[in-house]
């Protein structure tokens, strides 16, 4: 029998006000059972990364950064509003005292200071979209920055996706602020919403899907480098999804719009489809992928994704206007996913897996 913690945030929707339940999935025998842990409203939570026993919670559209500590009865720690609008993804560094977040409406990112969880203060905030010109080939959604992901590289730089401009940019932190130190152009009408970073042998490899192209961009060079904004070399564009459409010039949305993509330690590439409702996998040496698999989800609309290894693979599919979260288990025996069991939660936006959650 295994017990596998869950945490997810979740928008506000009729059904109830956002925010963050847990729950423990145990597997056994007679299959698998779900028992709600506790919970926490918060607002328009649409993401969440853990932070040692603490959780940090974005809610989008209400503008603000909540800290939750779950082991004690969901205690909210901190809130605190930020500078940015439309907060829709963040990141902590190696270090845990700065958290990084990609505001997609005011094309900025904002940087928080964790070091006092308790009282969490804004550090500085940085404006994107500077040398660019508007609007990018998909009008209606790349008319100006829109910063959809935060990623550190190590502890003193990471890369944005910035859907609105087409472009990957590499930033620097340190006590006098951000700067932005150099970008990596896309293919035109990408619209970058999320990336990897893994090696390859000798290469890093950067993998980025496009929400507006419906493919996966990836780029190569050689490991070692500490200049993160350079010797990049683009190696290909692969769609995502068998309905996405490639080899020409954008001028509206793909038929599938991939929402996350996780890179799994064997080097598998999961990509969430949305629009077309599937999970796509895509393999390949050195940035050179191919779509080998999709599978279908439990919804049209997959918002984000977690897959974890241990003890078969799991696909965790976060499905907010289905209300639930889908697992999909791969059957080694017949090569093929299957829906293991399904979580009942309005406005699903992330799950995360095996938090501390008390």
């Amino acid at each position: 029998m295994a017990v596998t913690p869950v945490l997810a945030c979740y928008r506000t929707s009729d059904a109830a006000v956002g925010g963050i339940t847990a729950w423990q999935l145990t597997t056994g025998p007679s299959g698998p059972r779900t028992d709600v842990v506790g919970s926490c409203p918060l607002g328009d939570a649409s993401w969440v990364t853990p932070l040692y026993d603490l959780v940090v919670v974005l809610c989008e559209r209400d503008g603000t950064l909540c800290v939750v500590r779950p082991a004690r009865g969901f205690q909210v720690v901190a809130t605190v509003l930020l500078n940015g609008q439309c907060p829709c993804h963040g990141a902590i560094d190696p270090t845990g005292r700065l958290m990084a977040v990609a505001d997609y409406a005011s094309g900025q990112v904002e940087f928080v200071d964790l070091s006092d969880p308790t009282q969490p203060t804004i550090q500085s905030v940085l404006s994107l979209g500077q040398g660019s010109v508007f609007p990018e080939p998909v009008a209606d959604r790349q008319e100006g920055p829109h910063p959809h992901q935060v990623t550190w590289l190590d502890r003193a730089h990471l890369a944005v996706t910035d859907l609105g401009s087409d472009r990957i940019y590499f930033l620097r932190w340190s006590e006098a602020g951000p700067e932005i130190i150099g970008s990596l152009t896309t293919p035109a009408g990408c619209g970058p919403r999320h990336l990897t970073l893994t090696e390859d042998g000798r290469k890093q490899i950067l993998a980025v899907d496009g929400e507006l192209s419906g493919t996966v961009s990836t780029w190569s060079r050689p490991t070692g480098q500490d200049r993160w904004a350079r010797e990049w070399r683009f190696v290909q564009e692969t769609a995502s999804s068998h309905w996405s459409r490639t080899g020409t010039r954008r001028s509206t949305q793909a038929p599938a719009a991939p929402s996350a993509i996780v890179t799994t330690p064997d080097g598998q590439h999961f990509v969430a489809n949305r629009l077309v409702g599937s999970i796509g996998v895509l393999e390949g040496r050195f940035g050179r992928l191919k779509l080998i698999d999709e599978f279908d989800t439990t919804g049209a609309n997959p918002h984000d994704i977690t897959v974890t290894t241990q003890n078969d693979t799991r696909v965790w599919v976060a499905l907010p206007e289905e209300g639930q979260i889908a697992v999909h288990l791969h059957s080694k025996d017949t090569s093929s996913w299957q829906v293991e069991t399904t979580i009942d939660q309005p406005g699903a936006m992330r799950v995360i897996v095996g938090p501390t959650i008390g």
